[in-house]
């Protein structure tokens, strides 16, 4: 079941401390995103609720880069990859930062478990697991940002996908099929929340008060935060529309907010922090959530839990900031040996500040950008920083997606049965060009039709095959006497034996013919064109087809009829190698 978060402004502190376990289990926090690590270090302040002392900034804390705060409890990313929490009744593990636990760039908490991003993008989690939230999915790697609900937690692929697991029960792990280009995500108490690169929001899970009934025509949004059940879109003109449940004007979005750089969503209240360094904040008051720190400037990042605030402060220095931020890349997947890749390649922009700056924009500065298309591809993106500095990167991929192209011939085509041929891929590949090409053997040990297949692969990867057809035959070296080759016209007696002799330049057994062959047709005498089809001869020998070894000749004893008198006729040889061998004659 679901307990709105509102059911805390009734109960008494006292009472509260004795509900704590019951609450695990009904009123959930709100689910901020990952907070990723600045680029400057500073201190943290904190408001609101402090029953469980989360607002008790450890006083030796110092170096942080970022922060996120969970039902009761607090946490936040040093400079040198650490996780510090504070809590004062962690009772489910969720202060217990796993040992050895180093080199992390976003954290996340939910409502008593949290979520921390390592540089090598996977994921580990610790706190409480009763709904599967910590077991982060076996193999889950190339993740860039993280969000943490209730009790489930998401998290985004440098693909552009998301992975969710955990609790599933109003639907809010059930990853919308398809969803891709994604960009930034957000976990409420029973719902996600997804941006598309196109500025729009897909969401999914419970939508009690319309929580994943995106607001008709929102667009161009650059982030976004849940709260128990309302939600806040971060426009990239610096204005803010929320939606939801609004029973504590966590929805009212204050008259004339502009400028807004980052955003955040409690239980029931909201946090937009503006390009000046100030934080503006609304919605429920119970425990002081709303009442901004007197003089609270140079702020660089927020987070709300359910009942109290988080700041990240980086004094601005004295000098002016008037450096742009710079980039380190890095791409996935990486080119080849020869500078080339095969698919889309997504690059990945680090961007920091000089140092002593305020810090980037963690809204103006794209976290990556992928490829479209092929050839030398040219990437760019630009970062502001909070003072108002842009700094632009560039980066050039090679993207070859096409396979080579074959065309592969064989010479001498036809070859002689045992002779010697050779097969050519003929490859060519417009882009990145052939890196290597064969073919297989030409087999010349039977007569007939063969196929030889030739493989290319192009110095992007890609690999192609084709086949190219060869005939192989016997030697056929012509009629034998008596009878004489074209364009020679045989006279015989009509009703003789005409003995057909040949030589295929070896013994090859007495299945040499075609089926039905030899034959023969009448034709025109004076034209040579046939006049009627061909038909099967007879033979005038009981042995049919025979070979002599000594001559080493094949001699077919053909049987002419009476009836060709005074008519021509064409003799057709056809062999089981394909070839077909053609006398000329008259009868009289």
């Amino acid at each position: 079941m679901n307990t709105h978060w509102s059911i805390g402004r009734n109960i008494a502190r006292g009472v509260l401390a004795l509900l704590l376990v019951l609450m695990a289990l009904t009123a959930l926090p709100a689910a901020p995103a990952a907070h990723a690590q600045t680029s400057a270090a500073g201190t943290v302040v904190a408001w609101g609720d402090n029953y469980n002392g989360q607002t008790d900034v450890p006083s030796d804390l110092s170096d942080v880069t970022a922060i996120a705060a969970g039902y009761f409890h607090s946490l936040a990313l040093k400079g040198d990859g650490t996780v510090i929490t504070w809590f004062k009744n962690a009772f489910y593990g969720q202060l217990d930062v796993p040992s050895g636990l180093t080199d992390v760039t976003a954290i996340a908490a939910g409502a008593y478990h949290n979520l921390a991003l390592k540089r090598d993008s996977t994921v580990v989690a610790w706190g409480y697991n009763g709904q599967g939230q910590t077991d982060v999915p076996s193999g889950l790697t190339d993740v860039i940002a993280i969000a943490a609900g209730d009790f489930h937690s998401l998290a985004l692929r440098r693909d552009g996908t998301v992975v969710a697991w955990g609790d599933n029960g109003q639907g809010q792990t059930a990853v919308p099929s398809g969803l891709t280009d994604v960009v930034a995500i957000a976990a409420g108490v029973n719902h996600s929340l997804a941006v598309k690169r196109d500025g729009t929001v897909v969401a999914w899970g419970a939508d009690y008060y319309g929580l994943t009934t995106i607001p008709a025509g929102l667009s161009d949004v650059v982030a976004i935060a849940a709260g128990t059940w309302h939600n806040l879109a971060l426009k990239g003109d610096g204005t803010v529309v929320a939606w939801g449940y609004n029973d504590g004007g966590q929805t009212d979005v204050p008259s004339g907010l502009i400028d807004v750089t980052a955003i955040a969503a409690g239980g029931d209240h909201n946090l937009a922090l503006k390009r000046d360094g100030t934080v503006v904040a609304w919605g429920y008051n119970g425990q002081g959530q709303t009442n901004v720190p007197a003089g609270l400037s140079d702020v660089v990042s927020i987070a709300a839990g359910a009942y109290h605030n988080l700041a990240l402060v980086v004094p601005a220095t004295t000098a002016p900031d008037t450096t742009a931020p710079t980039a380190s890349l890095s791409q996935s997947p990486a080119a080849n040996s020869a500078g080339w890749n095969n698919g889309d390649v997504t690059v990945t922009w680090n961007w920091s500040d000089n140092a002593g700056g305020r810090g980037i924009d963690p809204n103006g500065c794209p976290t990556s950008s992928t490829s479209s298309g092929e050839g030398t591809i040219a990437l760019t993106a630009t970062c502001a920083d909070l003072a108002g500095n842009i700094g632009s990167a560039s980066y050039t991929v090679k993207v070859d997606a096409t396979v080579p192209t074959l065309s592969p011939v064989v010479s001498p085509n036809p070859v002689m049965l045992g002779g010697s041929a050779t097969v050519s891929p003929s490859a060519s590949d417009a882009l990145s060009g052939i890196a290597s090409q064969s073919c297989g053997t030409i087999d010349t040990s039977s007569v007939g039709t063969h196929t030889v297949t030739c493989t290319a692969t192009d110095n992007a990867g890609n690999t192609a095959s084709a086949t190219a057809s060869y005939q192989v035959i016997y030697a056929w070296t012509g009629f034998l006497q008596p009878i004489d080759n074209l364009p020679t016209v045989n006279s015989a007696k009509a009703g003789s034996a005409v003995p057909i002799k040949f030589s295929l330049g070896g013994n090859y057994g007495l299945n040499i013919f075609a089926a039905g062959s030899p034959s023969s047709k009448p034709v025109a005498c004076a034209s040579g064109a046939p006049v009627s089809t061909d038909t099967p001869t007879v033979t005038a020998s009981t042995s049919g087809l025979q070979y002599d070894a000594t001559t080493r000749q094949y001699t077919y004893v053909w049987k002419t009829d009476k009836a060709w008198a005074g008519s021509c006729r064409q003799l057709s040889v056809t062999l089981i190698d394909g070839t077909t061998h053609i006398a000329s004659f008259t009868f009289k």
